[in-house]
């Protein structure tokens, strides 16, 4: 209800007579004052709560947003990236019989050019990029010897086609084909041994399939750049192509054959993707209805972060380093565990995830309506997080023990930072139709350059857009709502006439504030 009418109703409640509206549209004495309208760019987000992370994540986390100067909530969320990389290729978690969530995360962070992203990321990442060099060191031993054999293998086969096509006799002959025949198993189940990785930045959709069909199907996408986006939309191929992408989130099977190329056959793909982005990669993904239409927007966990620039202490707190050693460890320790399994809810998570699926249903059909690809996976994407939180503050095995109360309730903690992240999101990625409108409705209304207007005149103004005169109410409802404009209804004589009075304080306001 606007403010206009909730002075209306309580002087309807203590009996006053309802007073004439002003010039302006106002209530004189007994009215509301105009206030400052909400400016369109506005986005109101929450912090992210680092207590729900692992100590030693949180941590560190926050002494990496001080010694960077950026917001905390920038390598909090991407934090959670770095769990799912030491984790998705080892556990899955289930819900119900008929419901498991792999451990893949996608995240992205935005914020404009100047903002250090690439310095957290790089921070955060640092015992990741270590522990793989480590990896890759060791095995280089066994990478060469594997390459040996599969040298001496393909030339063995070679030599008894030959000795076959030679053969002066049967037998000779037989012999060999025996030989090669025995060798072309040899070679059909050799598995070829690779070097071992964790996170890939810029490649094509194909490279990135071959590198995880080598890697067992698991890999993370670490990108300071928006680059991925351009390769998803056809910057190599010049044709959207990001089936890797849809099913490295989903786990749905990859099967690629190619003319001259080995095939891949991927059963369970599993993608972790760590994005830092600037706003214009966000700007306009909505108007890819191939990527809309086709929930690659739906799969992103955004963070829309805040600029400390103007305000950035220049001499920081540099990391204290034990912080910095204790996760690393931390990052290792998790990195180079074996087991796997799945993981469970205990009966009362499974029951604050039953609640809380309740009410993101509910959002699906009111605030989240121009959203529900996204608002569609929250709860699994909650229940990942939660999993995630589980597996690395375990002191064992975590499918020994299912996930807790407590660890679910900082899961949806966080869960509700992406959600309020994620409307910000949409609003700048266009998604929000009415709230478009309105910003529409509202340049035109301006550029009248009149205190009011008839709601059928500004129509006519706009008919390009609208319809009919009643297409544009959800939009100046918004309006009224946001505190740029009031209606009246004056009587001419026949049909009421329906005014469109302009907020006055608009004349100053500053529209592009962020909050």
């Amino acid at each position: 209800m606007s403010s206009l009418s909730k002075t209306v109703a309580l002087l309807d409640e203590v009996g006053f007579p309802e007073p004439p509206p002003d010039a302006f549209g106002g209530y004189g004495a007994f009215g509301a004052e105009w206030e400052e309208p909400i400016p369109f760019t506005t986005i109101t987000t929450p912090n992210f709560p680092t207590e729900s992370l692992p100590h030693e994540v949180a941590a560190y986390v926050e002494a990496l947003a001080e010694s960077t100067q950026t917001p905390d909530e920038m390598g909090a969320s991407l934090s959670l990236g770095v769990l799912s990389t030491a984790f998705q290729s080892r556990y899955e978690v289930e819900i119900t019989s008929d419901w498991r969530e792999q451990l893949s995360l996608y995240l992205a962070d935005i914020a404009p050019p100047g903002e250090r992203k690439s310095a957290v990321l790089s921070g955060l990442c640092e015992p990741v990029y270590h522990y793989e060099s480590a990896r890759r060191e060791s095995e280089n031993a066994d990478i060469e010897q594997s390459k040996t054999e599969k040298d001496i293998l393909i030339k063995s086969l070679e030599a008894e086609k030959n000795r076959a096509a030679k053969a002066k006799t049967s037998t000779e002959r037989d012999r060999a084909r025996i030989e090669a025949m025995a060798i072309s198993e040899q070679l059909a189940d050799f598995r070829e041994k690779h070097h071992y990785r964790l996170l890939v930045d810029d490649t094509t959709t194909e490279k990135l399939i071959d590198i995880m069909d080598a890697q067992g199907g698991c890999i993370t996408v670490a990108s300071a750049e928006g680059g991925v986006f351009d390769t998803m939309a056809g910057r190599y191929d010049k044709s959207a192509n990001f089936d890797v992408y849809l099913k490295g989130h989903s786990g749905d099977p990859i099967t690629v054959d190619r003319i001259g190329r080995k095939p891949n056959h991927i059963k369970k793909p599993k993608t972790t993707m760590l994005l830092t982005i600037q706003p214009e990669v966000l700007n306009g993904l909505m108007d890819n209805s191939t990527f809309r239409g086709r929930g690659l927007c739906g799969r992103f966990l955004y963070t829309m972060c805040r600029s400390k620039v103007g305000s950035r202490n220049a001499t920081p707190e540099p990391i204290p380093p034990q912080v910095k050693e204790r996760y690393r460890q931390f990052v290792q320790h998790i990195l180079s565990g074996q087991d796997t399994g799945t993981i469970y809810l205990s009966k009362d998570a499974r029951s604050a995830q039953v609640q809380y699926q309740n009410a993101i249903e509910k959002r699906l059909v009111n605030e989240w309506d121009h959203m529900k690809d996204w608002g569609g996976k929250l709860v699994g994407a909650m229940i990942r997080i939660a999993a995630l939180i589980h597996a690395a503050e375990s002191s064992g095995p975590p499918t020994e023990t299912p996930i807790s109360e407590e660890t679910l309730i900082a899961a949806i903690k966080i869960a509700e930072f992406f959600g309020a992240h994620a409307m910000a999101a949409y609003q700048a990625m266009g998604a929000d139709e009415t709230h478009e409108d309105a910003k529409y409705l509202w340049k035109r209304i301006r550029s009248t350059g009149q205190e009011r207007i008839a709601r059928r005149d500004l129509w006519h103004i706009c008919k390009g857009k609208f319809k009919k005169v009643e297409t544009m109410t959800p939009a100046l409802n918004t309006l009224i709502e946001m505190g740029y404009i009031r209606e009246i209804e004056e009587s001419t004589g026949g049909r009421p006439s329906i005014k469109i009075i302009i907020n006055p304080l608009t004349k100053s306001t500053n529209s592009t504030k962020r909050v």
